[in-house]
């Protein structure tokens, strides 16, 4: 869909109120199509001025062109899809996380795939989220180490350091620590990946490949589950596809 492509695209140039009402307006495109101006800006709990900054941002004239767009697209009047009784509240963050890696997923694969050593660096829950994926790359004979300090970072980025590659896991995008070892990772030439819900954040400018994940902020903060199913379910499609590289390979060295 042009709409939410748009939208996703420009995130990374926007500001930050300007990319939350951008991602929550992917959610739900035929919303705008029924809503005015004010009843969308209602619903989303911010101004009439944010949500037309956020259209604009996405270069569309404002709220009236956005919606221009969305209802040329959309067939059966816009009418909003009924939500299935039970449907899991995490499904559309999931689902516009795993559509908004598809531009680096490949390029992430390809170099986790020639790896010999990877890093994971995060703090709090972003922690939990690297150790989880340590184990994962363990039973694929990729050797991991989570890190969480400065002096966990020295160790871990000494050379000799051919071969390693650098996972910083920062929901915000701003977290100090992952930010700081992507910017000592780059100082002795070690590739980085990043995961973040912020393009633009520091960290999202920082590293080499980023996969965005698209979780919507909820009123439990940022603590809530969502940011964490987000995360791992990106991180479930990229090791996918690194098993399957791995099996190409195995597949190649037979014939």
């Amino acid at each position: 869909m042009f709409v939410r492509k748009t939208l996703q695209s420009h995130i990374v140039d926007m500001r930050p109120s300007e990319a939350a009402v951008a991602r929550r307006l992917v959610r739900d495109l035929s919303g705008v199509a029924e809503q005015s101006l004010r009843e969308v800006a209602e619903g989303l709990k911010t101004s009439d001025a944010t949500v037309i900054r956020a259209c604009r941002a996405a270069g569309f004239d404002g709220f009236q062109d956005l919606k221009y767009h969305v209802l040329r697209e959309l067939t059966g009047g816009g009418r909003r899809k009924p939500t299935t009784k039970g449907q899991s509240r995490y499904d559309s963050d999931i689902a516009a996380s795993l559509s908004a890696t598809d531009a680096s997923l490949e390029a992430a694969a390809q170099l986790l795939h020639n790896a010999s050593r990877v890093v994971l660096a995060g703090a709090g829950a972003s922690l939990g989220v690297a150790l989880i994926l340590t184990d994962v790359l363990f039973t694929m004979s990729k050797p991991a180490q989570p890190i969480h300090d400065a002096q966990m970072a020295g160790f871990a980025l000494t050379p000799p350091v051919s071969g390693l590659v650098l996972i910083a896991i920062s929901h915000s995008g701003e977290t100090q620590f992952p930010v700081a070892s992507v910017l000592e990772a780059r100082k002795v030439g070690v590739k980085t990946i990043g995961l973040s819900n912020e393009p633009g954040s520091e960290l999202g400018r920082a590293v080499d490949l980023l996969l965005v994940t698209q979780t919507v902020e909820r009123p439990e903060g940022s603590f809530a589950i969502a940011p964490r199913i987000c995360q791992l379910a990106v991180l479930d499609k990229l090791l996918t596809r690194v098993r399957e590289l791995e099996q190409k390979r195995i597949k190649s060295r037979k014939k």
